[in-house]
């Protein structure tokens, strides 16, 4: 199916959304790899993972009509060589996202929805959120979740707990919105504007 969507989310900002229904191969005819890149591909030794990779970096093609290379920093932060525009991905399930912003850090997440996620509700919810969740609104947590992945890959800081430095406020609904979220990032704290959508059995979430 490829492409889904790719929306503009700003004049700086874009989110693309893509399908995996091609098998890696095709997806790597699809690209015009670096010699470095080809060498990446090619250990990567399960199917299903090799597919997510090359799905990103087509859809990154589709979304900057050329070819690009993506680095990572010392915080295993992703970035793409030679430009100014910041890069997040995500994956989960079917699909891959990838969220590009000239100039300004972002963060995406995707999940694909499973009903035993609040067994482990305890690992990210804080004393704050456990005043308000609900663990039984399995959309809800997923939610939750997600933003707190989403922001994590903002902050860009590996030492950064889910639980601990990232809280999420209040919100009603689960169809599609935004909320508030506080990031705890050495001594500066910051409040992130999150939004969100759900699609199929999928919460995506990305920082504006």
């Amino acid at each position: 199916m490829g492409i889904v969507s790719i929306k503009t989310i700003s004049p700086a900002a874009k989110l693309g959304l893509w399908r995996m229904t091609e098998p890696w191969e095709a997806l790597l005819g699809m690209l015009d790899l670096p010699t470095s890149e080809m060498q990446k591909s090619e250990g990567i030794s399960k199917e299903k993972r090799k597919q997510e990779w090359l799905a990103c970096r087509v859809l990154l093609k589709e979304m900057l009509g050329t070819n690009a290379v993506i680095g990572y920093d010392a915080e295993r932060k992703p970035h793409i060589i030679g430009s100014e525009i910041e890069i997040s991905m995500s994956h989960s399930g079917a699909y891959v996202c990838v969220y590009l912003r000239k100039s300004a850090s972002v963060g995406i997440d995707i999940q694909q929805m499973k009903p035993s996620i609040s067994k482990g509700a305890f690992y990210f919810l804080n004393d704050l959120e456990l005043q308000w969740a609900d663990l039984d609104n399995n959309v809800q947590m997923h939610l939750i979740w997600s933003a707190k992945e989403s922001v994590f890959k903002y902050a860009g800081d590996a030492s950064i707990d889910l639980k601990k430095h990232i809280t999420i406020n209040p919100f009603s609904g689960n169809q599609n919105g935004r909320f508030e979220v506080n990031l705890q990032k050495g001594d500066l704290p910051e409040t992130i504007q999150v939004q969100f959508d759900t699609f199929e059995d999928y919460v995506l979430t990305w920082t504006l």
